[in-house]
């Protein structure tokens, strides 16, 4: 059995988005050990309902995925596939399958920012949203979303317009009209973009499917942008995965302050976040490597980065030219987010500390690292884990660093 059969049926048996995936795997180099005992049932961690699945489940379960696949020209690209976008393989719980309609390639080549905002905007938000679509279009930016009807698909809909690629990030299986009449719009944007989900073509819509589509949506760019958001708003949701795995997070100041459907905005921007009010904004604050294919000076005239800048977001260099294997994504998630210099490790007393802090803390003991690698490190979840980095920063036991990364206090 081929590697791309056994990643589809790990999906078929944990689920789409399953962490469990990563943390049974992490003791083996290749997915084909992991499977194999799997199927031996030799892995005592895995629970009587999951081995229920693993016999359930055959490679002809596997090959009928392939064979509609291949029919309704989808493509499927796993963990370990050469294609794997090279922004989601170092995420906390990264894919282990995409589907997409277009070259998946695009997300590596591309400098992608997320548009993120309220299904149901208003002119206000409609307006600028466009504005600022069509701004940094100009600015060589591609623009991605979760792809739901309002502000979402204004991005996409501008880019189109201008005839440039865009990515949709969705949270339903490909082929399924949702948001109702949309499988053109999909189609369009595959031309020149690409459209990619987790879910399996032609199953149905699950509970959490939007909620894990926004760490990949936030995982394949270099930044957010929240357009219009209220307290309730599910968006929310991809601000602690850009806190999480150290990327900006870029808010249209609101409309009204005493608004209740800016609230959220008014959250974000009292919470660090950056306020815009043009395309400048986003790309004089993006310090990354390849800052210099941002095509911002023939829009705006010349303007110059603050002086400090190239320290303010973490740079997220991909310096390894392989894949990681199972294990190695379990062990090395916090590779290149900590410093190079040798540091006397602060003394801590754990035993005033409760069992998430002092696995927290283990952590940080090997240097500085993002939000998202403790989570990868702990198995704790992304909420626990920046509610713990705060009380810990409180008790002086952590400090908080530019570009969203953390260690501990001296």
């Amino acid at each position: 059995m081929d590697n791309r059969l056994i990643w589809l049926l790990l999906v078929k048996i944990f689920g789409p988005g399953n962490v469990r995936i990563w943390d049974l795997s992490a003791n083996f180099d290749n997915v084909r050990e992991f499977y194999a005992s799997l199927k031996a049932h030799e892995i005592s961690a895995v629970t009587e309902k999951e081995y229920d699945a693993v016999d359930k489940f055959s490679q002809d379960d596997a090959q009928k995925i392939v064979d509609y696949c291949n029919e309704k020209e989808i493509s499927i690209c796993c963990y370990d596939s050469d294609e794997y976008p090279k922004s989601l393989a170092y995420i906390a719980n990264p894919p282990a399958v995409l589907f997409s309609y277009g070259d998946i390639r695009l997300i590596d080549n591309v400098n992608i920012i997320a548009f993120v905002g309220t299904r149901m905007p208003c002119e206000y938000s409609i307006y600028t949203a466009r504005v600022l679509s069509s701004e940094l279009i100009k600015c060589n930016i591609t623009l991605a979303s979760g792809f739901a009807t309002g502000i979402d698909q204004i991005a996409n809909t501008v880019s189109l317009n201008n005839n440039v690629p865009t990515v949709a990030v969705c949270g339903t299986a490909l082929g399924h009209d949702y948001p109702e009449n949309t499988l053109d719009l999909k189609r369009k944007i595959a031309e020149n973009g690409v459209v990619i989900s987790e879910l399996i073509p032609g199953s149905k819509p699950i509970s959490n499917a939007f909620k894990l589509r926004n760490r990949i949506l936030v995982g394949i760019s270099k930044g957010v942008i929240f357009i219009e958001a209220s307290m309730q708003s599910h968006g929310l949701d991809n601000y602690i995965h850009a806190t999480a795995q150290g990327k900006p997070v870029f808010v249209l100041p609101p409309r009204d302050i005493t608004d209740k459907r800016f609230f959220g905005q008014r959250y974000l921007i009292r919470n660090g976040c950056i306020p815009i009010f043009n395309a400048q904004d986003v790309v004089g604050l993006l310090s990354y490597d390849n800052f210099e294919s941002f095509s911002y000076t023939n829009q705006f005239g010349d303007f110059s980065l603050p002086v400090d800048d190239s320290s303010f977001f973490s740079k997220e260099k991909e310096n390894k030219t392989n894949k990681k294997s199972a294990k190695d994504h379990a062990h090395s998630e916090d590779s290149g987010t900590g410093s190079d210099e040798e540091k006397s490790k602060p003394e801590i007393d754990y035993g005033q500390l409760n069992e998430t802090e002092s696995a927290v803390c283990k952590v940080l003991e090997k240097g500085r690292t993002l939000a998202d690698n403790i989570c990868t490190q702990t198995g704790i979840d992304i909420s626990t884990v920046l509610s713990t980095l705060t009380l810990l920063e409180l008790e002086g036991i952590v400090n908080s660093l530019p570009g969203n990364q953390f260690e501990l206090a001296d």
